[in-house]
C-alpha cells in the first residue's frame, strides 16, 4: 500500500497531464480542462490506489507516480461502484462522450493477447520534469513485471513520451489515428 492519498494523485495526474494530446480531445475548453482531467484521473486513483500497483517518487511532495494494472486486479464493469467510467466520462464529456469512447475502442486490440502489466498512467509534475522521475516511477513496476515473467505495455498519445518509453526496453508494436478528430496513438510493450 503507498502513502499517496487520492487527492495527491488525482491533482498530481491532472498536471501532468492538462496539456496532453488526448487530454485536450476530451476536454477542449482551455478555462475547465484541469478541473475535468482531476474529476476523470480521481475516479481512476481510487481505483488504482486500492486494487493495482501504484508507484510513488517523493521530493517532499509527490512529484511522479507510475499506476499499473496486473493480471486479475482492477475494477470490473459490474462491481456496482459509483461513478462508472462510461459514466463520468458522459458527465464530463456531455453528448460527445459515446463518439470519444467509441473512437477510443481500437486501442484495446493493440494490447499483448497475452497476460501483460499494463502502465495506465505515468505522470511526473511538470516543475520536475526532465531529471530523471519518470523513470524513477516507471522502474518498480517494469522489475516485478519482468520478475513475474510479464510482458509490460502501455499507450500514449504523446510522440515527445515515444523516445523515453523506447530507452525503457518498450516497442512500438502498433500505431493507430483515433476517429473523430482524436490524436495518433503509440501502442507500445517489453518483450519477456
Amino acid at each position: 500500500m503507498t502513502d499517496l492519498t487520492v487527492v495527491q494523485a488525482r491533482t498530481l495526474l491532472a498536471r501532468a497531464f492538462v496539456d496532453d494530446p488526448l487530454m485536450r480531445w476530451f476536454f477542449p475548453d482551455d478555462g475547465s480542462r484541469l478541473h475535468a482531467c482531476a474529476a476523470l484521473f480521481g475516479h481512476f486513483a481510487e481505483h488504482y490506489l486500492e486494487a493495482g500497483r501504484v508507484d510513488v517518487v517523493r521530493r517532499d511532495e509527490p512529484v511522479a507516480l507510475a499506476m499499473w494494472r496486473r493480471p486479475g486486479t482492477g475494477p470490473t464493469a459490474d462491481d456496482g461502484s459509483l461513478p462508472t467510467t462510461p459514466g463520468l466520462m458522459g458527465v464530463l464529456m456531455g453528448p460527445r462522450a459515446a463518439e470519444i469512447g467509441g473512437a477510443m475502442s481500437v486501442i484495446g486490440p493493440l494490447r499483448p493477447p497475452e497476460p501483460h502489466a499494463y502502465l495506465h498512467f505515468l505522470a511526473v509534475h511538470p516543475d520536475a520534469r526532465r531529471q530523471g522521475l519518470g523513470g524513477e516511477a516507471l522502474a518498480p513496476g517494469l522489475d516485478a513485471a519482468r520478475a513475474d515473467g510479464l510482458v509490460a505495455c502501455l499507450e500514449t498519445m504523446n510522440p515527445a513520451n515515444v523516445p523515453f518509453y523506447e530507452a525503457h526496453g518498450f516497442a512500438v508494436r502498433g500505431e493507430v489515428q483515433l476517429a473523430a478528430g482524436g490524436p495518433r496513438v503509440w501502442a507500445m510493450a517489453t518483450s519477456r
